[in-house]
């Protein structure tokens, strides 16, 4: 009688197989992680691209305009105590164009610059009425920000938020230079720029015309390098144009835009998009030509208080915003505080 045998893997066989699916994971799962990071990358410029389409929408509606988030007209005579407030923005379709800061409830909390990060949930609306959910403002690697929207949207920061009256920030970040006169930019007895007053803050109204370098000044950017997911900590302010920096170890955090390892996209004021590289900026602050070294050295550095971030739900959101005793984190203002302002250059192409 003839007995029939099933033969099965053996373990070495079982362990080889493994072993090769182990590889094979190895390699694929990186280059999965990969493809998906371009992707998300190809879609945050294609937004930066739709971002800055509309300013020149923007500019063919309103006479060469820049974009201006704030109501500055009206705002723009005398000096005296009436003038408080002139910072405070204009939703469209709003009656009163006055609305509040999230969690405070504090209109005077919505000052000047910081408008740079939640200009579109103003804009929004006049691009198409009601319209300001638009995921052209967030870049898909910006997972704290959406959710922090999200949230807004079930849990109202204060009484009676809503996306047609309230305020947010964005992925792109859009450059105060677009609506204070490049004397504020300049190199010296520049005076205050007090947030409550318009006119001694230079606040204007700055046209696509007062462009000099259409392809070299930055109009927008992501507030994040998202292709890298660690950065070094930053290195001690004072050596900031000559010396070597001091390496304080690696974060797991993106690098913000204006870090020495960040090469961030941008939207130019001929609305290219390209990716720019914010090391190469740091070396021409320290070119041998002084021409050179001044173009392209920020008139200030970009160190918000932590407070000032906390006002405007910011304060968790990664940002290197400079620590006043080491001075670790403390950056200069690329394409926030350009020398000679909308007239100036970024960085070189």
């Amino acid at each position: 009688m003839q007995v029939s045998v099933k033969k099965g893997f053996t373990l070495i066989e079982l362990l080889v197989v493994i072993a090769i699916i182990a590889i094979l994971l190895g390699i694929l799962i990186p280059a999965l992680s990969s493809a998906q990071g371009s992707a998300r990358l190809i879609k945050s410029q294609a937004n930066l691209k739709s971002l800055a389409q509309i300013q020149e929408v923007y500019a063919s509606e309103y006479r060469g305009s820049l974009m201006v988030p704030f109501k500055i007209a009206g705002y723009q005579r005398g000096s005296g105590p009436g003038q408080v407030g002139w910072g405070r923005a204009q939703k469209v379709g709003s009656n009163s164009g006055i609305e509040f800061a999230p969690g405070s409830g504090n209109s005077n909390k919505w000052y000047s610059e910081m408008y740079a990060f939640h200009w579109y949930s103003i804009i929004g609306g006049w691009i198409s009425q009601g319209d300001y959910a638009s995921e052209i403002q967030f870049s898909p690697s910006d997972r704290v920000l959406i959710e922090r929207v999200e949230l807004y949207e079930e849990d109202p920061p204060y009484p009676n938020w809503s996306l047609e009256n309230g305020f947010w920030d964005g992925s792109y970040v859009l450059s105060p230079t677009c609506w204070f006169a490049p004397e504020r930019y300049r190199d010296d007895n520049r005076g205050p720029a007090p947030r409550l007053n318009a006119v001694l803050s230079k606040a204007r109204t700055n046209k696509m015309s007062d462009v000099v370098y259409p392809s070299q000044k930055v109009i927008m950017w992501e507030r994040f390098d998202w292709t890298k997911k660690t950065r070094t900590a930053s290195f001690v302010d004072q050596n900031i144009g000559g010396g070597v920096p001091v390496v304080l170890g690696e974060e797991r955090l993106p690098p913000q835009w204006n870090n020495l390892e960040a090469s961030p996209s941008v939207a130019t004021a001929d609305g290219s998009v390209t990716r720019a590289d914010i090391s190469k900026i740091f070396s021409s602050m320290s070119d041998d030509n002084p021409r050179v070294s001044r173009a392209f050295t920020p008139t200030d550095k970009w160190d918000p208080a932590y407070s000032a971030l906390k006002d405007y739900d910011m304060h968790e959101d990664g940002f290197e915003i400079g620590d006043p005793r080491s001075g670790k984190g403390k950056y200069p203002a690329f394409f926030w505080a350009t020398r000679d302002g909308i007239r100036g250059r970024d960085f070189e192409r």
